[in-house]
């Protein structure tokens, strides 16, 4: 199912940077969409059917889709080279529940200095060309730093857009029991050929993961997976802490909160189930540094034992009613 993006050295000028989002949120369904419908549903492509795996766990991705981009690049120096193309992007459904779009176009720099006609681009899908001179490392920070917005380059829109689709499928019956938030990780890779791969992540105040990362081109597919895993474990553990969360405030009762996030959520944690073991060593750098995995496991913990005191307090409440 890794088959993108497409930067084989026979296609003339070849991309310096590649630039990716992947959003993650709950699928508005009151239950999970099984295996035969989650195929059905994200064969967004006619006569393109889904890739799936069953297990470990149920994994159902769409086709590629693509869509046209001219818009700007944010850069440091205020310059916002053009960039004219088209991006790549898929939808990733995770247990029958989680959603993930994942979007990213490589970066052609310094390939023409005016607009050649469409065809030109369409031709190179997944990849748009840079009209004016750009610094890639400059493309990599400013990418991760900038907040998208008029003109300037927005894959999370073109992923969160890929989701909503989606939305339309006749057997999501649109009544999720569980409130989350959808989040959003960036990524951005220099093409380094001959080079070892070297990767670090950041996990920002404001919730966003940022993956940088410098690698040959044969490996890219497999680093986009650890970005739609890491994407996945991410949401899954702010998900659930937002759940116990919201269980402890007042005029709320817990079970509302608690009963849907373990039974929507708390199976699914399994971060090495769908990771290349090529790079297998940039989520445990990330393990090492963060915990991810002791976090959640500490949250489900938190949830279950709450869950626990809870039903001994309302079965000693009916012991008591009962005895007078």
């Amino acid at each position: 199912m890794t088959a993108w993006p497409d930067v084989s050295p026979d296609v003339g000028e070849q991309p310096g940077v590649v630039l990716g989002a992947v959003t993650t949120r709950l699928l508005n369904s009151s239950e999970p969409l099984p295996l035969e419908p989650a195929r059905q549903a994200l064969a967004l492509l006619p006569d393109v059917a889904a890739g799936w795996r069953r297990h470990p766990i149920e994994q159902v991705v769409s086709p590629d889709l693509f869509f046209s981009l001219d818009c700007r690049l944010a850069t440091r120096s205020g310059s916002h080279p053009r960039v004219i193309g088209t991006a790549r992007a898929r939808a990733v459904l995770t247990a029958g529940h989680v959603l993930q779009g994942s979007a990213s176009t490589a970066v052609v720099l310094n390939a023409s200095r005016r607009r050649l006609p469409w065809a030109h681009y369409v031709a190179r899908t997944g990849m748009v060309e840079a009209i004016n001179k750009a610094d890639p490392a400059d493309l990599v920070t400013s990418f991760l730093r900038t907040e998208p917005g008029g003109t300037l380059l927005d894959l999370g829109k073109t992923a969160s857009y890929v989701t909503s689709l989606l939305d339309r499928v006749p057997q999501i019956d649109g009544r999720a029991r569980l409130r989350t938030q959808s989040s959003r990780l960036l990524w951005a890779a220099r093409l380094h050929e001959g080079s070892e791969p070297v990767g670090e992540v950041e996990a920002g105040a404001d919730g966003v993961f940022r993956v940088r990362l410098s690698t040959p081109s044969a490996l890219l597919p497999h680093f986009i997976e650890f970005c739609e895993v890491l994407a996945l474990h991410g949401w899954l553990l702010a998900a659930m802490k937002n759940a116990f969360d919201r269980s402890t405030r007042p005029g709320r009762r817990a079970e509302d909160e608690m009963d849907p996030a373990l039974s929507y959520l708390a199976h699914i944690w399994n971060p090495r189930a769908h990771l290349p073991p090529e790079v297998r060593w940039l989520w445990q750098a990330l393990e090492d540094e963060a915990q991810l995995t002791w976090e959640w496991q500490s949250t489900v913990t938190r949830l279950r034992d709450k869950v626990a005191l809870l039903t001994r307090k309302a079965m000693e409440e009916t012991l008591r009613k009962e005895v007078v």
